[in-house]
């Protein structure tokens, strides 16, 4: 069926409950609908977006997708479920605005509230809003295929990444992690590790083996890397750019076994010659401190992040939850 008439077919559905599929739709013995995009599935008291999501998409992480299709937050018996087996919007692009993928960036945890740092408490807090209100956390490599046009992501979705490498990333921040089931990504610079107050490679070993953390480069020296240093030679400046990239990205990957995928530039700074010096390294990203949310049409390697501060409120936070921009494209 040609995605026109889909979802021409599924709007049918949805708003008239029609219970028998108008002629020429082929249906299964069980009664389900079938079509090469889309399965209409009766729903049984048994079933979860999980399972129907293992059954059908062979997929349960991609639970979501058939949530977000059906509009609902509950699978009730005798609904009839619709089941996209191809995403008709992998973009997320509408007449009435695009999605966005917000992707937040957090630095210290400790007990003293201040700009840099979250008290356990708010941390806790915030990742509870997230839970409550349907907010979809996502593993930061998961935008890659999104920019690509390739994969679509849920429409809620949002990104929690960690700068730096400190130790409270591990003592705070990870265990309010594993209490909801967050992924997260931690931005490390290389010559931090193995100091006082940084994460050790047994800390990272542990969080990578929970399968919620993902540890990527953030320089060697944390360092701005945008900019030539005073009386810094062309050469040279090359030859530093080199090893802020290299020397972390083999750490990871020969140290901690993870391939390299998203750069988070210290300070933001970026500039065409660091770009495409990722690029020749094989990165698919890099990521900015730039605020805003990232549509499917934003360009990998400036990838905007919102820096969440510890001396802000609750309300803060909330206002920066912008998952969706209600403009038309130009």
């Amino acid at each position: 069926m040609a995605p026109a008439k889909f979802l021409t077919f599924v709007s049918l559905i949805v708003l008239t409950g029609c219970a028998s599929p108008p002629a020429g739709i082929p249906t299964s013995k069980s009664g389900e609908i079938r079509g090469e995009e889309y399965v209409i599935h009766t729903a049984t008291p048994d079933d979860t977006w999980v399972s129907l999501a293992d059954t059908y998409l062979k997929d349960k992480g991609k639970w979501w997708l058939i949530a977000d299709f059906n509009k609902t937050s509950e699978v009730t018996a005798g609904q009839q479920i619709i089941i996209p087996l191809i995403h008709p919007n992998p973009i997320g692009v509408y007449s009435s605005g695009y999605q966005t993928v917000m992707i937040l960036c957090y630095h210290r945890f400790g007990p003293n509230k201040s700009k840099m740092a979250i008290t356990p408490g708010d941390f806790d807090a915030q990742m509870a809003y997230l839970k409550k209100h349907d907010y979809r956390v996502i593993p930061l490599s998961s935008i890659h295929s999104f920019l690509k046009g390739d994969t679509a992501l849920p429409r809620r979705a949002v990104v929690i990444t960690i700068d730096d490498g400190y130790r409270s990333s591990y003592d705070v921040a990870y265990p309010i992690l594993r209490k909801y089931n967050f992924p997260a990504t931690m931005f490390v610079y290389s010559d931090f590790m193995g100091s006082r107050d940084a994460l050790g490679r047994s800390e990272m070993k542990e969080m990578i083996g929970s399968g919620l953390i993902d540890i990527q480069p953030h320089s060697k020296t944390h360092i701005s890397m945008g900019k030539r240093l005073a009386n810094e030679s062309d050469e040279a400046y090359r030859r530093r750019i080199d090893e802020e990239i290299r020397i972390p990205g083999q750490q990871i990957r020969k140290g901690l076994g993870l391939p390299l995928h998203t750069f988070a530039y210290p300070y933001g700074d970026t500039n065409d010659f660091l770009i495409s010096q990722l690029k020749n390294a094989d990165y698919s990203a890099g990521v900015t401190v730039n605020a805003g949310g990232n549509p499917a049409f934003s360009y990998p390697f400036k990838l905007r992040r919102t820096m969440i501060y510890g001396d802000r409120d609750m309300a803060s936070f909330v206002r920066n939850l912008r998952v969706f921009t209600t403009e038309k494209l130009k």
